[in-house]
Formats: C-alpha cells, sequence, structure tokens
C-alpha cells in the first residue's frame, strides 16, 4: 500500500471552484496545503482484477482466443508471465505478430522454439511489442518514433507506404501492418507480419554499420568523439527511497506523480551522407579538415595553430562536435512535440502555441559553447528547418530520418552543418526564447519531457532525486520536480520546472553567444508561491521577487490590452511595466484549456509575467549561473529563460 495524494471525482469542483475564487493557477498548491487529501489507498495493481468489471475481450484475451494465429506470442507471454498485465486493468497497445512471424524469428536467431530462449530474453521479446498505458492507434501515428516507449523502453519507428488502394503502415522499416486498430476493452491491437527486434547497437555501432556516412564516422573516430557518445546508463544511479514512496500516487490536480527509476544517457547524430559531402568537393579526411579549418578558424582565429584532432579545439574536432547533441532527439522532439502539446483527452489537436508564430528551440551541441537554432517555418508548414540565415538557406533532414540505436539516434541532413560567422550572427542577434525543460538531457533522455496526458491523468507530475540533473544543484531543503505539459497551464510549451520547500538552487544556463543582452524570467505567479532573491552569475538582481503578486497588482500595473481607449495595444503600459522590472507574456502561447487561465494569448492573462533580471555584457561565448534563493518557503515556478540583444529591444514585437 502506497501514501496517496489522491484526487477523487467530489473534489474535482471544489477545486475548479476554488480556483476561480483564487484567481489562475490557484489550486496548484504545494503538498501540505489542507485542500489535498491523505490518505493511505491501493494502487489498481494491487486491487488486481476486482478494480474494473471486463464485459469485452481484452489484449489477452483476443490473442489466446485464436490460437490458428497467435499461439506462438500467446505462448511467449504465458512463458514471460506477460499475458496476465494484458488481461488486467489499463490501457495497452500491442503489435502482433502471427505465427509464421513468429516462427521466422525464431529461425533467425538460431533457435527452434521458443524454449531454446532465456526467460529474460523472453520477457524482452514481449516487452518490444507492447506499448503499457497508451492506446495508439493508426490515427496517432507518426513518420518517424512514436512518442510512446515499448516496455522495453524503446521507440517504434512508423513509416507510411502507398498500398494497392490504401496507405500501408509499416513498424520499424520491415513490419508491415496487417490489420489495424483492433479496439479490445482494455487497448488496441495491430497485426504485423515480422516479429519486432529492436537493434541492441550503440549509437557509434549503428553508425560503423551505415556505409552511407563512412567518411563522418573516420572523422568521428579520428578526433576520439566517439568515446563521448559511448555511455548508455548510469550504473550507479538508485531512486531510493523516493520511488518507493512517490512512485504512481497522485496529485490532487489530476497528475500522476512519477520518479524516475532508471537515469538513461542519450545522444544524436546529424550527419552529411558521402555522396553530400562528394557534391562539395570534399572525398576524404584530408579534403574534410581543410573544408573545418576554413570555417572554424574564421571564429576561432586563435586556436588556428591547433592540429591535434582529439584537442577540442581542433577545426575538425568542432565540425564534428557540432553535429552531436546529448540528447536522444527524434524527428519529433527537435520541436514539433513542444509545438503540437495539446493532448489532453478534450482538447487534443488544440496547441499551446499560436501558429501564426514562428516557433523557435535552441539546442546545445557538443561543440564547446555552440547552439544549434531549429525552428518552423508557417509559410510552408515545416518543421526541422536547423540554422536559417539571412540568406534563406537552412539545413534540414533528409527522409533517412530516425535511425535507432539503444543510447542514441541518428539522421541524414541535406547539406553541409557548420557554426559558420553567418550562423554565429543570425543566433546572436535575435531573441533567444528558452523553454526550462530544455536545459536539461536528462528530461529528453528518459522520457520525461514528452509527456503523455491521459483522460485520466492531465499531466505527470515527475520528483526528481538530488544529482539526477547534471545542471541544477539544490540545497537539501529544495525539492526539484517538472510537470510535462497540461493544457490547462499557461505556460510555454505548456510545460514547468516547479521548486518546492525553502528552496536554494543553481542552474546552469546553455551557451549564450557573447554580445548585450537584456535576460528575463518567464513565471505565473499564485498565492502560493512565496518570494525568492534572484541571482544572475552570482550578482543579485534587484530586490526579491514577489511570485504571489498577479499582474495587475498596483506593484505591477499590468492593463488588459486594449482595455484603455487611448492605449488600444497596450504598449503604453508596456513602458509603464518595464519601468517597475516587468512585462506582459509572449502573445504567442496560452492555456489550452481554460480552467484556471483565460484561454488568450498570455499577454492578456495577468498570471503570466515576465520579470527582467538586467542587461549584461558577455565577453564571449559561454554559460552562466542563474540562481535563486527563498525568502519565504513555497513554491518557485522556472517557466523559461530570454536573451535579447539591446539592438533588439526597440523593434521587438509582442510575441
Amino acid at each position: 500500500m502506497k501514501k496517496n495524494i489522491i484526487s477523487l471525482p467530489g473534489i474535482y469542483s471544489f477545486l475548479a471552484g476554488l480556483a476561480r475564487r483564487l484567481g489562475p493557477g490557484g489550486i496548484r498548491t504545494g503538498i501540505p496545503v489542507v485542500m489535498i487529501l491523505i490518505f493511505s489507498a491501493c494502487t489498481p495493481e494491487e486491487m488486481g482484477d476486482s478494480y474494473y468489471t471486463f464485459t469485452g475481450e481484452t489484449v489477452g484475451d483476443y490473442i489466446s482466443n485464436r490460437p490458428e494465429s497467435y499461439s506462438e506470442f500467446s505462448q511467449l507471454l504465458e512463458m514471460s508471465g506477460v499475458m496476465g498485465l494484458l488481461n488486467a486493468y489499463g490501457q495497452y497497445t500491442c503489435f502482433l505478430p502471427d505465427n509464421e512471424a513468429m516462427i521466422n524469428f525464431y529461425q533467425s536467431k538460431g533457435k527452434n522454439s521458443l524454449s531454446d530462449f532465456s526467460a529474460d530474453t523472453l520477457k524482452k521479446i514481449a516487452y518490444d511489442h507492447i506499448i503499457k498505458g497508451f492506446i495508439v492507434t493508426t490515427e496517432e501515428f507518426v513518420d518517424g518514433f512514436l512518442p510512446n516507449l515499448t516496455m522495453s523502453g524503446r521507440f517504434l519507428k512508423i513509416s507510411f507506404n502507398p498500398g494497392e488502394g490504401s496507405l500501408e503502415y509499416r513498424v520499424n522499416t520491415t513490419s508491415r501492418i496487417e490489420v489495424k486498430d483492433i479496439e479490445l476493452h482494455n487497448g488496441v491491437v495491430h497485426t504485423i507480419n515480422k516479429t519486432l527486434s529492436p537493434t541492441e547497437n550503440t549509437l557509434i555501432e549503428a553508425i560503423a554499420a551505415d556505409d552511407k556516412f563512412s567518411l563522418f564516422f573516420e572523422a568521428l573516430m579520428a578526433t576520439g568523439l566517439d568515446q563521448k557518445l559511448a555511455p548508455v546508463k548510469d550504473e550507479e544511479y538508485s531512486p531510493g527511497s523516493l520511488y518507493d514512496e512517490w512512485e504512481g500516487t497522485f496529485y490532487a490536480i489530476g497528475s500522476i506523480i512519477h520518479v524516475p527509476k532508471e537515469r538513461k544517457f542519450g545522444f544524436t547524430a546529424m550527419m552529411e551522407s558521402n555522396d553530400t559531402y562528394a557534391r562539395e568537393g570534399i572525398n576524404n579526411l584530408e579534403d574534410l579538415k581543410d573544408y573545418a579549418k576554413q570555417v572554424y578558424d574564421q571564429i576561432y582565429p586563435r586556436d588556428a595553430a591547433v592540429t591535434d584532432l582529439k584537442d577540442r579545439k581542433n577545426s575538425l574536432n568542432r565540425f564534428v562536435a557540432y553535429h552531436l547533441i546529448n540528447k536522444k532527439l527524434s524527428a519529433i522532439l527537435f520541436i514539433e512535440k513542444y509545438d503540437n502539446t495539446g493532448q489532453y483527452f478534450e482538447t487534443r489537436g488544440e496547441t499551446h502555441s499560436i501558429k501564426t508564430q514562428d516557433m523557435f528551440e535552441y539546442i546545445e551541441t557538443m561543440c564547446p559553447n555552440t547552439l544549434m537554432e531549429v525552428r518552423t517555418l508557417r509559410t510552408t508548414n515545416e518543421y526541422n528547418v536547423f540554422n536559417m540565415i539571412a540568406s534563406g538557406d537552412a539545413i534540414r533532414l533528409t527522409d533517412d530520418f530516425d535511425n535507432d540505436a539503444v543510447n542514441g539516434v541518428y539522421h541524414e541532413i541535406d547539406n553541409i552543418l557548420a557554426y559558420t560567422p553567418e550562423v554565429d550572427r543570425m543566433i546572436s542577434s535575435k531573441r533567444l526564447r528558452m523553454d526550462a525543460a530544455s536545459f536539461f538531457p536528462e528530461l529528453t533522455n528518459n522520457n520525461i519531457r514528452i509527456g503523455h496526458a491521459t483522460p485520466e491523468y492531465p499531466s505527470e507530475m515527475w520528483l526528481l532525486p538530488q544529482g539526477y540533473v547534471e545542471r541544477i544543484t539544490t540545497s537539501e531543503t529544495t525539492e526539484f520536480w517538472y510537470y510535462n505539459a497540461d493544457d490547462r497551464f499557461c505556460d510555454y510549451q505548456g510545460d514547468e520546472v516547479w521548486l518546492r520547500g525553502l528552496y536554494d538552487f543553481e542552474i546552469i544556463t546553455p551557451p549564450i553567444p557573447a554580445g548585450t543582452y537584456e535576460v528575463r524570467f518567464g513565471y505565473q505567479p499564485t498565492i502560493f508561491r512565496g518570494a525568492a532573491q534572484l541571482y544572475w552569475d552570482g550578482q543579485p538582481t534587484g530586490i526579491p521577487l514577489d511570485l504571489r503578486l498577479y499582474a495587475n497588482n498596483p506593484k505591477i500595473g499590468w492593463v488588459y490590452p486594449g482595455i484603455d481607449p487611448n492605449d488600444p495595444y497596450g504598449y503604453e503600459n508596456d513602458k509603464m511595466m518595464r519601468n517597475r522590472g516587468y512585462m506582459k507574456a509572449p502573445a504567442s502561447f496560452r492555456a489550452i484549456n481554460p480552467t484556471w487561465y483565460s484561454g488568450e494569448p498570455a499577454r492578456n492573462d495577468e498570471a503570466a509575467l515576465r520579470r527582467i533580471l538586467g542587461i549584461y555584457t558577455f565577453a564571449e561565448a559561454g554559460t552562466h549561473t542563474f540562481s535563486v534563493k527563498a525568502v519565504r518557503s513555497g513554491e518557485f515556478m522556472f517557466d523559461y529563460l530570454e536573451f535579447v540583444p539591446v539592438e533588439v529591444l526597440e523593434y521587438e514585437d509582442i510575441y
């Protein structure tokens, strides 16, 4: 039995009404607040089948009731102990291979039957075919990795092929879906003609096996950067007692609480093919070294004499490293997933982002102190447009993307990727808005950032143990939480980092190019937030910030845009707020579900604010520290940071 922070239907109406009285965000309280009921309760797993009365075939029933087609997979489920799961309460998606597919699989492994496999292998084979917790129909398929992991912790790659008179779906390239969307009592089944067997190669092994990228691989090995891509999992990590205490418990606003069970590493390689290099006259490693030197000596002239390829200041080393990211980013996770965060059952298809404006994500590469920009192009309905410069030139993925590995993924790109002077000028001359979750690779690599809302749980809430995330240092009195995107939140990208207690923490930012910037902090106030002193690079940024004050408080002075006939767009009010160190939130996002917020653009919501931290000059590209100390215990909500070159301030838009 676990201690659960439970949410009952009757409580929801009470909380919703209270929220309206308290103001937007009002019921997102700290755990000790009286409106949360704490008592011992049984989890669905502990209650067993009695938790729900089955009235039709379960996924397990469907498989076992058709031995003429699925007796082999049924036997696999029985031998591995997984059949009981598929007959139980919950939601499951099963990619179901027929008997012929299973027998072909045995033969491909040099086996005769299931009895020739170890118990651990049997369970892994079963888990490779099942997504637990989610019903994924073909309507939700994307070209590339599905966002929901299998029970073995792997992504499934979907591809669409024109069939005879209808669309053909393939899973992991070679398995064809024969019958789709078989709806059952506790899930959905898609039958397939070939057993799924995800690669066990690491990212380095996967790239080495693909002759298409042999020149890039040669450079990767020559620079020694292959060693940076070697880690798979932190074998020393243990969630300890936090997991037993919190995993699977419930938070009063309908969120389920998780504690990460593992700490995995992940990497992405974006690579040019040999043919792309040849098109530019690059045919061997010496040619590639010459190209890299030509580019990177312009950016780093003082390092032009560094000839050791394994030195991180060497031009070829920098060239290769700029193609590498310490996050496992499938095509949908560069930006598309965060642009399309509407996921609650009654608002699916709607989004936090307002689609009249382009969205940007800034990704730290493994080339020291460099960023890569990925953006949308609304005019062409494109995602994954990388490093678009003033001329309109950009890098894009080819159709050879989402190539899986145990600890990463690789993609082919259509042109040569480099941190050129043009790219440096582009990134350093525009507003950089960075979602808090983008700071932390661990959230991506452990399937935390994506979010998996369900009708029962509109969001997930993760409690992250101390030391789990490298870029943040917290005191013993600080709890570090992360909320997945929730349709009810008026947050940029829908999610938020959330710290609680008598907090005292320091975050290392991604690298920012050299220049003079106005730095801003985006947040949502509630009456439960408390107050905090903010620091930039160790220096206090004015007086403490009272996070309980809504924007319409006289100390801030927000006025709803357009309500004053003499200030129809709210620009004069903007100036007044800036004089007090505040700004309205951007007009580029909103709450999808107006339970607590208006549903209008965040600029029009009194519970969304930016605090101006100050103007700072960065002599060279590099990381910085954002530190926070509570002066009054409570919650601290961190949504995003903005870095705005001072020359942009005069003509900056409201988005």
